[in-house]
């Protein structure tokens, strides 16, 4: 079961438990606190007819059929009062009158005339001068057939002469304490629902913040907003811990792929040095020994450019990667890069075919595009037999550049096909059968995607069967072998 479930859940149970209590106390109150209501209203009339009845008292006047007359004619009035919802049309009051001595001198029912009704609470208590009340049952086991009485003292010429009692029976005011229970039922309802509710948008609330900040500590994009709570202090602070955590282990990350950048990188130049330098261990003529020193010359200062644009790099690349544009011929950085390459063509003795339209200019970063083709170009020369062959062709389209780079050799296989493009994947080379860091076609990937340009790499079963290639067809002719197989780049830059 999720948290927020059971945070929602134990809620919604706390407040179901506390309404109930709620409601069992207040419906245990209102009963009483109603029936307190009519005491007080009952004493006050008791004594108001009390006043009134003390003379009819002292002359005798309450024992005779007038008296009796009077008070049925009383009681007996059609009220029409419409009491809030409550239509009252009769009332539901009785009344008897004693002597001093207990005895029932008149009784609107007509059952308790003349008997001793001096032993009960209403006129005992107030015949000794106390507030008399009692509540009485027809029926023992049925509580809306208690009546409640209340007596006031009689007096007349400053002497106790008797007690008048009010009656009143309970199933007359149950309408008001059935509707006050009903009411308040309602009420208690509403508050649950609408507190499950408020339960149910908090638990969502806190759902849905607990996963921003879990999709914010997941995330690996350097430049994701940190999220923040405006009423939530704690989620602030752990989003704060999170980002703190985030910038650490981003700075680890990152000093870890820029030395495996570095690594990769000054690989190329290295190599192209080294197969320099063992050719001019032979003897050659001098034209070709200053042809090898100048490209030595020329790597080494690739070296220390890259090294120090790196370096660079480290520094400004950390929130953003930024590149410097400027006007290039794209043309000439390829045969640069092809020029630079030499030593490892002649030494693996590939056939190389290159198609370079002239004067292809754009607005770009030299340094990375240089980077980007060049990793291209290794890996094309890395994975091409000995006496293989590669095809370079770069066009000019109506919205872009276009760059065909095709090398004979074994096919990508389908597993690594998708993934060539991850962070240290690599394949073995075939004269070594060692991989590499995995980062260079990474790289690639990153420089064009900055740079607004798509890299694509597929596979290339017959190069003569394969009808929607790029290449011109006067290069076929070229080509000795009649059927090579291997692998195709397209590279896309936009004219910018």
């Amino acid at each position: 079961m999720s948290i927020f479930v059971r945070i929602w859940f134990f809620f919604s149970l706390i407040l179901v438990v506390v309404l109930w209590f709620m409601l069992y106390t207040i419906n245990q109150q209102i009963k009483p606190n109603v029936r307190q209501v009519v005491e007080d209203t009952l004493a006050e009339n008791a004594n108001i007819v009390a006043q009134l009845v003390a003379e009819d008292v002292h002359s005798g006047y309450v024992k005779t059929p007038e008296f009796d007359v009077k008070i049925q004619h009383a009681l007996s009035r059609d009220l029409h009062a419409q009491i809030w919802q409550h239509s009252k049309n009769q009332i539901h009051q009785q009344i008897y009158i004693t002597d001093a001595k207990g005895i029932v001198l008149y009784d609107s029912t007509g059952v308790g005339t003349g008997q001793d009704y001096s032993q009960w609470n209403d006129v005992y208590l107030t015949l000794r001068g106390r507030y008399g009340a009692r509540s009485t049952r027809t029926n023992v086991d049925d509580e809306q057939s208690s009546t409640m009485y209340i007596a006031a003292p009689i007096i007349y010429d400053s002497q106790l002469i008797g007690v008048v009692s009010l009656g009143k029976p309970n199933f007359s005011v149950q309408p008001y304490i059935s509707r006050a229970q009903k009411h308040f039922l309602e009420k208690a309802i509403w508050v649950a629902i609408i507190s499950l509710l408020f339960a149910s948008i908090v638990a969502w609330w806190l759902r849905r913040s607990i996963d921003r900040v879990r999709r914010y500590a997941q995330a690996l994009a350097p430049v994701n907003e940190a999220p923040h709570f405006y009423s939530a202090k704690e989620l602030n602070q752990v989003t704060q811990a999170v980002t703190e955590m985030r910038e650490k282990l981003e700075d680890r990350a990152y000093v870890e792929h820029y030395v495996n950048t570095l690594t990769h990188e000054l690989k190329s130049p290295l190599t192209a040095i080294q197969a320099s330098a063992e050719i001019l261990q032979d003897p050659l003529p001098l034209d070709d020994q200053q042809h090898f020193a100048k490209n030595i010359e020329e790597q080494s200062k690739r070296l220390r450019d890259l090294i120090d644009r790196m370096l660079l790099l480290t520094r400004l690349e950390k929130s953003a990667k930024k590149f410097e544009r400027e006007r290039l011929n794209l043309s000439v950085l390829i045969e640069s890069l092809i020029e630079a390459q030499r030593s490892r063509i002649q030494q693996k003795n590939i056939q190389l075919i290159q198609h370079i339209q002239p004067n292809c200019e754009l607005h770009s970063d030299a340094f990375w595009l240089k980077q980007a083709i060049n990793n291209v170009l290794d890996n094309a020369l890395d994975f091409t037999p000995n006496e293989g062959v590669v095809i370079v062709q770069l066009t000019e389209q109506e919205n872009h550049f276009q760059i065909d780079l095709f090398n004979q050799g074994a096919l990508i296989p389908d597993f690594a096909i998708t993934h060539i493009f991850e962070h240290y994947y690599s394949l073995p080379r075939p004269d070594t059968h060692q991989r590499s860091s995995g980062i260079g076609l990474t790289i690639v990937q990153q420089v064009l995607d900055g740079l607004g340009g798509m890299i694509q790499i597929e596979n290339v079963a017959s190069l003569q069967q394969h009808t929607d290639l790029p290449f011109d067809h006067h290069m076929f002719s070229a080509i000795q072998v009649k059927n090579l197989q291997g692998v195709l780049v397209k590279i896309q830059l936009k004219k910018i």
